[in-house]
């Protein structure tokens, strides 16, 4: 054959186009292997008793609002009290909120702790941060709108991480969810998608987080911007919020201070900051987590209040920043 017929893929310019294509390709499916193991935790389907706790609860299956089959505990409370929903954060399942629920739980709150989709006993598979989430906690809400034996104007909540993330965009849908304690919340996808992917790499790697960025958009189908937080300030700001960070991750305790400091001031609602040594994502001892369970109890009745208490916004709101 002669070497002007010889394939334009067997010379020099189609192999350097093969060899860049191949790299692109590995480039591309490398970045969607990672996101998909971030996105994607092991299921934990810790069986701890409540009972062991000397919680005492009652099974509930219900549906996320778009359809997603879910599982859940009802925690009984005062007869019509209003209901805090327990939202679990990224790998984590409803077991994992127990130990405060137990405090929640001898105020008189009536509560809601439930497994996000794909994770714990519930359906679905993989996670979005948060997005597809807050259809969990829309779902949950819907369910309790049913029951009898509760408040359903008004509702409290306590997320921590993925959950409070949940929880805020739940919030702006349902204004019925009017009081929020916001553990560790990060104030957009994109953010918290850099921390779990740095984490999973080699630091010699960090270098090619700009490149494996660029599929975060797709990944989760164009839906992370349009789900930022900083884009929802004004609407939050209706909202009553505690903010809680620990000193040990000094990133999330600046990026929860930017949060605080930008949300404008608002004569619906009251923002509140709480700094602790460790919070909920690192691990809560002794005196940390005695202040943890006290300023949670005390946000929740100055703002979502007792049975007997009328609605509305607390003449003295409470301004808790401590380390």
């Amino acid at each position: 054959m002669a070497k002007g017929d010889t394939s334009f893929w067997a010379r020099g310019p189609g192999l350097l186009l093969i060899g860049l294509l191949a790299v692109v390709l590995g480039a591309v499916g490398g970045a969607g292997a990672l996101l998909y193991s971030v996105t994607h935790p092991h299921r934990d389907r810790n069986t701890l008793d409540p009972a062991d706790l000397q919680v005492r609860i009652e099974e509930v299956t219900f549906q996320a609002s778009d359809g997603v089959p879910l599982s859940g505990w009802f925690v009984a409370g005062r007869p019509r009290g209003s209901v805090i929903l327990l939202c679990h954060d990224l790998g984590a399942a409803r077991s994992a909120m127990l130990n405060t629920a137990v405090a929640l739980s001898r105020t008189g709150y009536p509560l809601f702790l439930f497994d996000f989709r794909g994770h714990g006993l519930s359906g679905g598979k993989g996670s979005s941060l948060g997005i597809d989430e807050r259809l969990d906690v829309l779902g949950a809400v819907a369910y309790l709108k049913t029951r009898r034996d509760i408040d359903s104007s008004r509702f409290g909540a306590w997320g921590i991480g993925m959950g409070a993330y949940a929880a805020v965009l739940a919030s702006l849908e349902d204004r019925t969810i009017v009081a929020l304690a916001l553990d560790s919340l990060y104030p957009d996808i994109g953010s918290q998608l850099d921390r779990l992917v740095r984490a999973r790499i080699p630091p010699a790697l960090h270098s090619l987080l700009p490149a494996v960025r660029l599929a975060y958009e797709p990944y989760l189908s164009f839906k992370p911007k349009r789900f930022a937080l900083t884009a929802s300030l004004n609407d939050l700001a209706a909202r009553n919020l505690l903010f809680i960070a620990g000193a040990d991750i000094p990133e999330r305790v600046q990026e929860e201070k930017a949060l605080y400091a930008s949300l404008p001031d608002s004569p619906a609602g009251d923002k509140n900051f709480l700094e602790l040594s460790a919070s909920g994502i690192s691990g809560l001892y002794a005196g940390d987590k005695k202040k943890y369970d006290q300023a949670l109890i005390a946000f929740f009745q100055t703002y979502l209040g007792a049975a007997a208490r009328p609605a509305g916004k607390p003449s003295k709101p409470i301004q808790v920043i401590e380390k």
